[in-house]
């Protein structure tokens, strides 16, 4: 069996690290956005660009992008619930919440995705997981109490929503595990982003919001442009590109870097500084993100 080259192993590597990065700097550039220009506009744009950028790509790459009828339905559903709904609550709580605290809380996703499938008896959950599961939301609440005291406005709203777009995140990544096996990532990603962007153009139009809406702000063309061409797109196309190359194994232990990135990221540009008890609850979520990724009990000792 061929091995993959050192070479290429570490270009691999390096696109991950790159979209960590992109994907914790996104946390600040979307806030700045969305609090100079209404959201709902914003992530219409940005995520039914996202979803025809990747189509693009898989076009020059001739990749399959066609879903049976059962497998379109499914993208349709759960692409308005894990790319509209899931972008109406994360970009909607910026208004309440610190770009940092948003990205910790976001980082607890696996952990409900492994409830969920627990829940739903789709796949049993594991006592590694478990364990990290009870530490990471101890580290939610130590999170959320530093946040509805903090200095900068944080209120339980905020907290709340944000949460609500982690379980639309689970919910999607739930859905999508029972389709990229037969229909792949590329369609599943591409598609569901098309109809999750439709759905919150369709909002948009209902609401009013594009009516008499004046022209982005700078700040919110930015956004737009590296939130769609980067975190949207380009991040995509790194990670899973690097997957079959690296192994999910290893990809999935370079996610902690995010919501470190993130909060590092939020206090530079936007002074927004952690609180004590955040920071020691953003401790425990990280903790719990390892921890739930052992494959026997994280803190069992050997017997001798």
């Amino acid at each position: 069996m061929s091995r993959t080259p050192l070479s290429v192993r570490a270009v691999a590597e390096l696109g991950v690290l790159g979209a960590m990065a992109t994907w914790a700097v996104n946390f600040t550039v979307v806030k700045s956005a969305v609090l100079a220009w209404p959201v709902l506009p914003f992530s219409s744009i940005r995520i039914t660009a996202a979803g025809i950028l990747v189509l693009g790509w898989a076009a020059i790459r001739r990749a399959n992008v066609r879903m049976e009828p059962r497998e379109l339905l499914a993208a349709a559903v759960f692409g308005v619930i894990g790319q509209g709904i899931y972008q109406l609550l994360w970009a909607g709580a910026f208004g309440t919440i610190n770009a940092g605290t948003s990205a910790l809380l976001i980082a607890v996703t696996p952990f409900l995705t492994a409830v969920l499938a627990s829940l739903l008896r789709i796949d049993p959950l594991k006592p590694a997981v478990a364990a990290g599961g009870i530490i990471a939301f101890a580290g939610v609440v130590a999170v959320a109490l530093g946040e509805g005291a903090g200095a900068f406005g944080g209120e339980t709203t905020g907290v709340l929503m944000t949460l609500g777009a982690a379980v639309c995140w689970a919910v999607y990544i739930l859905a999508g595990a029972r389709v990229i096996p037969r229909a792949g990532a590329i369609a599943w990603t591409a598609w569901s982003m098309i109809f999750g962007g439709v759905a919150l153009f369709v909002t948009t139009f209902i609401t009013g919001q594009f009516d008499g809406l004046a022209s982005p702000p700078p700040v919110a063309i930015f956004g737009l442009v590296f939130s769609t061409l980067g975190s949207s797109s380009l991040a995509n196309v790194l990670y899973f590109s690097a997957v079959p190359i690296v192994g999910v194994s290893r990809v999935a232990s370079f996610q902690l870097l995010v919501p470190f990135l993130a909060v590092v990221v939020s206090a530079v540009v936007l002074s927004e500084a952690l609180e004590p008890i955040q920071a020691f609850g953003g401790a425990l979520i990280l903790l719990g993100i390892w921890a739930g990724r052992q494959t026997g009990s994280p803190f069992r000792r050997r017997l001798r």
